[in-house]
């Protein structure tokens, strides 16, 4: 397997669980006319470390998870919008972009 370098954006927001993440996606694209393909989402609750440093080094994680503070972080990877991108709403806001990296077989 290869792990490739992707710029991925990230987004947090306060949730209770990550069924609730995913739900408020698909609303959120609904209402911004964008076609997301969901199997290209990582929702990561807090204290799930070890999952965000699969995707980052640990400095970015770091950065990431403070930002965040003790909500869902939300990784938008590379396939999951053709064209457009997740806008901040009352319940989800952008972290911002990392380079980061995936693993491919």
């Amino acid at each position: 397997m290869a792990k490739l370098e992707a710029k991925i954006d990230v987004l947090a927001g306060g949730f209770a669980s990550q069924q609730l993440a995913f739900a408020h996606l698909l609303d959120a694209a609904g209402a911004q006319n964008l076609s997301p393909d969901l199997d290209h989402v990582e929702v990561i609750a807090p204290g799930q470390d070890a999952r965000l440093r699969g995707y980052f080094d640990a400095a970015t994680a770091a950065r990431i998870k403070e930002a965040a503070g003790e909500d869902m972080i939300v990784l938008i990877l590379p396939g999951t919008l053709v064209t457009g991108a997740f806008a901040s709403d009352m319940r989800l806001r952008r972290i911002g972009s990392f380079v980061g990296r995936m693993i491919r077989a």
